[in-house]
């Protein structure tokens, strides 16, 4: 995306940037948006699903591993239905929680399933953070966008 800025300084000598989102760089803006949350929801339902797959449906299954798994993830669903950066920031940190413990799980068992939940892991990593960015972004160009417009009167209508 390609913003502008403009410099200026504060009362108290320091500049200060403001970023310009351009109606062309806010219709990129929403399709990066659009992705990033598609790909940060089918990570965060994948990884659900294959623990529960894993810890219900197999012999070696868990039911208090189960709950320590899903719990942290379960935590950000009306998060998740909200759509703020905030939320999406709170998911990176858990999802470098979830990496901290499945990378030297990987290392000595190599399973197919942990190395399938380290690539869900880093995908929702990297989409829930980048999500984050662009929705600051998004949320930004709305905000300039409804300053900036002249006054429309309904009352005619």
């Amino acid at each position: 995306m390609t913003q502008s800025e403009h410099t200026q300084e504060t009362d108290n000598g320091k500049r200060k940037k403001d970023i310009i989102i351009t109606d062309a760089d806010a219709i990129v803006l929403q399709k990066k948006l659009r992705v990033g949350r598609l790909l940060t929801l089918g990570c965060y339902a994948g990884l659900l699903l294959l623990f529960t797959a894993l810890n219900l449906f197999r012999e070696t299954g868990n039911i208090k591993l189960w709950m320590v798994q899903i719990i942290p993830l379960l935590v950000f669903i009306p998060a998740l239905r909200n759509e703020t950066h905030r939320s999406y920031s709170w998911l990176c940190f858990v999802a470098l929680m979830y990496f901290l413990v499945i990378v030297p799980l990987l290392m000595t068992r190599w399973l197919w399933s942990d190395w399938l939940i380290t690539v869900l892991v880093t995908v929702l990593f990297i989409a829930s953070m980048m999500t984050s960015r662009w929705l600051q972004y998004w949320n930004y160009y709305l905000s300039t966008k409804h300053s900036h417009s002249p006054a429309v009167d309904d009352s005619n209508q």
